[in-house]
C-alpha cells in the first residue's frame, strides 16, 4: 500500500521550485505514470525547460479522478503497455474522460504499434486531444504538444499521419505543400498558425529564434509563400498540419 507521505513529497517538490511563477501564465499538468522513475524525469526535465509547467504527478488514472478537476488544466497519461490499444490503456482513458469531460488527455506511449497511424486514429477515437509515441518524441515536442492541446488544439505526430494519408488518399495528397515539412517544422508551421511570435516559438520549442527563423525560411519556401502571413493561410486551406482538420487553432 502507497505511504501518502510519498505523493505529498511528489507534489511540494515541483511547485516549491516554481514559486516565482504562480501569478504567471502557468499550465498545471497532471501527469499520470505508475513508474516513479519515469515520473521523477519528467517532472525534473520539464521544470528544467518550462518551470511554468506545474507538473502534478499521480500513480494512477483511479488517484488522479479522486482529485478536483479546478486543480489542473491538462491531464498527461504516460501509458506503458505494450500494445496501444490494450484494453485496460483504452479503459483508463475512458474513465478519465468521463471524470474530466472538460479537460483535454494527451497520452505518452511505449506501445510498440504507437508509430502505426492506424492505431493513433483508433486511440485518438477513444476522445483524448494528443498521443506521442516515445520512440520518437523530443521532450521539447511534448512541451509544445501539451501547449497546443491545451489550447484547444489535437496533436498526433505530423508524420505519421501523412504518411498513412499518402497509402490512402489519391495521389496529388502526396503532393500537397505541407507533405514536403518535416516534423519540426511541422509544429513550428502550427505555432505560426496560433499567431505566436518568433520569440515566443523559440522559447516554447527551446532553440534559438535565429533556429525559429530558418525554420519559417524553409517553411515559406517550401509551400511557395512569399511571406509567414501567406504560409499560414495556404496552411488553413490545405488543412491543420497538427492532425485536427475542424480545429485549426
Amino acid at each position: 500500500m502507497r505511504n501518502p507521505a510519498d505523493r505529498t513529497q511528489d507534489r511540494v517538490e515541483p511547485f516549491a521550485s516554481n514559486e516565482g511563477f504562480r501569478n504567471s501564465t502557468v499550465i498545471r499538468v497532471a501527469l499520470i505514470d505508475c513508474l516513479r522513475f519515469t515520473r521523477d524525469c519528467l517532472i525534473r526535465a520539464f521544470r528544467s525547460l518550462h518551470p511554468d509547467l506545474l507538473m502534478m504527478p499521480f500513480l494512477s488514472a483511479a488517484e488522479c479522478i479522486q482529485t478536483s478537476p479546478d486543480e489542473f488544466d491538462i491531464i498527461l497519461f504516460y501509458s506503458h503497455e505494450n500494445t496501444a490499444a490494450d484494453a485496460g490503456a483504452l479503459q483508463k482513458v475512458k474513465a478519465l474522460r468521463a471524470a474530466f469531460p472538460d479537460l483535454p488527455v494527451l497520452i505518452l506511449s511505449d506501445a510498440r504499434g504507437a508509430l502505426q497511424p492506424r492505431t493513433i486514429r483508433n486511440t485518438l477515437a477513444s476522445g483524448i486531444q494528443g498521443f506521442i509515441p516515445t520512440q520518437t518524441a523530443e521532450a521539447t515536442t511534448v512541451v509544445a504538444a501539451i501547449r497546443f492541446v491545451r489550447d484547444g488544439g489535437t496533436f498526433v505526430p505530423p508524420e505519421l499521419l501523412l504518411a498513412g494519408q499518402t497509402d490512402e488518399a489519391d495521389e496529388d495528397s502526396a503532393s500537397s505543400p505541407v507533405a514536403r515539412l518535416t516534423p519540426r517544422q511541422l509544429i513550428v508551421l502550427s505555432l505560426l498558425r496560433q499567431g505566436k511570435a518568433n520569440k515566443t516559438i523559440a522559447h516554447e520549442l527551446g532553440m534559438t529564434e535565429s533556429t525559429v527563423k530558418v525554420h519559417i525560411r524553409n517553411i515559406m519556401r517550401k509551400m511557395g509563400a512569399t511571406n509567414r502571413t501567406q504560409a499560414v493561410y495556404m496552411a488553413e486551406l490545405l488543412g491543420n498540419p497538427s492532425g485536427d482538420p475542424e480545429n485549426g487553432r
